[in-house]
């Protein structure tokens, strides 16, 4: 382990060990085993937050080929970086929105992203210029090319947040996702809209955003969380989670009802957790994303370290 995370991890260590919630320590780590489990999943979790800012800080290295879905090359991260340094930021959101709803998947990789946003087969990209230049052009298109991609579909597989999802939905995700943008198809006009309506406050602009994503077909706790905290992260807009939405959530939840003890999983523990949780971080200081991660992830083996990814 390296020396920042060595550092990073006796300061959590620390501070889960002395932490208190109505005077009595944190149930769900009595066990040493699972203290250190928990720390471990959240020093990841910090990894995954800030490997992409590191690539925002390191903009002027991208390779343009890391723009190309057509381009084996191709990362999706280093893509939107790219168009943000050039003043493309509908095309930064875009493919940050692709992105999430497709996913990376473990045996696939960005096959499916790839496939979506380069047009399959076609010589095109379907750049967010291109998906708005005809109503129902992309539902036309999918449909055409549906029956040749369904023959692929081993090679297009959704990463695991979205798993059970299908590519026949795929362009009613998208339009609705364009609609939500608005009639002008400006993610600033949206962004300023929005800080227009609550203010600039990072947490009460996330909170506005997450709510008004309501509108985007087939996108839930998880795709709204995923999508907001990556526009944060890569710069798009200055935003972050107020909370890990434990109410509507499932791994996250069963994780802070491990950890603080709380018994039932109805909405009242439910916001009970989301109120532990964020008195927290206030103590951690990790943000709200990697509780929300560390969280989910520590519950699926809470005495024993694993790495998960996709």
């Amino acid at each position: 382990m390296a020396k920042n995370d060595q550092e990073l991890a006796a300061r959590l260590e620390k501070q889960l060990r002395a932490y208190r919630v109505n005077e009595q320590p944190l149930p769900g780590i009595a066990n040493p085993a699972a203290l250190t489990t928990l720390v471990e999943q959240m020093v990841e979790s910090v990894h995954r937050v800030d490997f992409v800012k590191r690539i925002r800080d390191k903009q002027d290295k991208i390779s343009e080929r890391r723009t190309d879905p057509k381009d084996g090359m191709f990362d999706p991260i280093r893509a939107v970086v790219w168009n943000i340094d050039r003043g493309n930021i509908d095309e930064a959101f875009w493919i940050v929105f692709l992105f999430v709803t497709c996913g990376r998947n473990l045996k696939t990789g960005y096959g499916l992203l790839r496939m979506v946003y380069g047009a399959f087969n076609d010589q095109f990209v379907w750049t967010w210029e291109q998906y708005n230049k005809e109503k129902s052009g992309f539902t036309l298109w999918l449909h055409d090319r549906l029956p040749a991609i369904e023959k692929e579909k081993a090679r297009f597989k959704f990463g695991n947040h979205r798993q059970y999802e299908s590519i026949r939905h795929l362009d009613g995700v998208l339009q609705s996702y364009a609609d939500w943008v608005g009639p002008e198809r400006s993610h600033i006009a949206m962004r300023e809209a929005a800080k227009a309506k609550v203010g600039d406050d990072p947490r009460n602009l996330f909170a506005y955003l997450y709510k008004s994503m309501d509108a985007v077909d087939r996108f839930g706790r998880l795709g709204k969380f995923d999508y907001l905290t990556m526009v944060g992260k890569v710069g798009l807009a200055d935003i972050e989670p107020p909370s890990a939405y434990m109410t509507e959530a499932t791994g996250p939840a069963r994780g802070a009802q491990l950890l603080f003890g709380v018994p039932g999983m109805g909405q009242k523990s439910r916001k009970k957790m989301d109120e532990l949780a964020i008195a927290l971080d206030g103590e951690l200081q990790v943000g709200m994303q990697v509780i929300e991660d560390s969280l989910c992830n520590w519950q699926k083996s809470p005495d024993n370290f694993l790495a998960f990814r996709g």
